[in-house]
């Protein structure tokens, strides 16, 4: 299964199915709307999981972000307090 916006190898076509003979998409309806459960649940933990791994990240990079805040801020102060 691709999950959109990923290249899994998999030539997969959306929900359109593959290309007929004759050029045109083939549309593939499920008889019962359930069928997709397991492939939502699989997309929804992948989403979870891609949001969790950008708050660790987040988190992680938490505090080099504040020294460079300190950084500019002192950059600043310096431009004034020296007299160049």
């Amino acid at each position: 299964m691709n999950s959109p916006g990923r290249d899994n190898g998999d030539s997969s076509f959306g929900s359109f199915g593959e290309p007929a003979d004759d050029g045109l998409q083939v549309v593939v309806c499920p008889d019962d709307i359930s069928e997709l459960d397991s492939e939502v649940r699989a997309y929804r933990r992948e989403v979870a999981r891609a949001r969790t791994r950008a708050r660790w990240r987040s988190a992680a990079g938490a505090p080099g972000r504040a020294v460079a805040r300190c950084g500019r801020w002192l950059g600043r102060m310096l431009r004034y307090a020296l007299p160049w």
